[in-house]
């Protein structure tokens, strides 16, 4: 049991090689009981996708889930095998294990932004925009879950909604660069708005904050804030 706490404590300190190790030599010692077995396999599984073995994390979250675990905590196994499936490019596997998460456990705010997210990039718009709202309601407090609602607003149309959460987002920022591209999108919203003096304004922000990126300069370009 001392290497399953271990390869826990390792997890935490972001050190994957050794939770792995310890993790791996827990189960091979075949002491653990069966509960404790389907825990350290989720922990082996989430060294192994920090270390892009992919496929070996979705084969230790696959048993640990086959074991069985507590709702809460296989809801956060499969959250974590849809990462890796995404990794994968299976995004339809991806999606069954979000919804399955947020079905174990409905507090748990991750899942619905990430299933949020990934809805929007199949064009599932307002299916995104409710599963964001959802992990807003259920985490007020998390600045990127308004940014991805904000993105699902933008492409909805809804360009006032969009700049509301957009602001949110900067305002809860905790560095300049985490809120450069709620800056950058705001100013798509505004300018969809017809409002071009605070689209100007928002463009020449986000080039400002990240002069490399050639999206920014392109519009810092056509706004005429730059010579090509």
């Amino acid at each position: 049991m001392q290497d399953a706490l271990r390869a826990f404590d390792s997890l935490r300190a972001g050190n994957w090689q050794l939770a792995q190790f310890y993790a791996t030599r827990a189960l091979d010692a075949g002491t653990l009981a069966r509960g404790d077995q389907a825990g350290v396999l989720s922990y082996r599984g989430d060294a192994r996708r920090r270390q892009a073995d992919y496929t070996g994390a979705i084969e230790d979250y696959a048993q640990a889930l086959a074991i069985g675990l507590p709702p809460q905590f296989a809801a956060r196994v499969h959250n974590n095998r849809a990462l890796a499936h995404l990794r994968m490019e299976r995004p339809d596997l991806a999606l069954e294990d979000y919804t399955r998460a947020v079905t174990l456990d409905p507090t748990f705010a991750e899942a619905f932004n990430n299933r949020g997210a990934l809805r929007s990039l199949n064009g599932l718009h307002d299916q995104a925009l409710a599963d964001h709202t959802t992990a807003i309601r259920l985490s007020p407090n998390n600045g990127p879950y308004f940014a991805n609602r904000a993105q699902a607003y933008l492409r909805l149309k809804f360009y006032e909604e969009a700049i509301e959460d957009f602001t949110t987002a900067m305002d809860m920022a905790l560095t300049p660069a985490d809120g450069v591209v709620a800056v950058f999108n705001r100013g798509l919203a505004w300018e969809a708005l017809g409002i071009e003096a605070e689209a100007r304004d928002d463009f020449a922000l986000a080039f400002e904050l990240d002069p490399d990126e050639a999206v920014y300069r392109e519009k810092f370009i056509e706004y005429g804030l730059i010579r090509p």
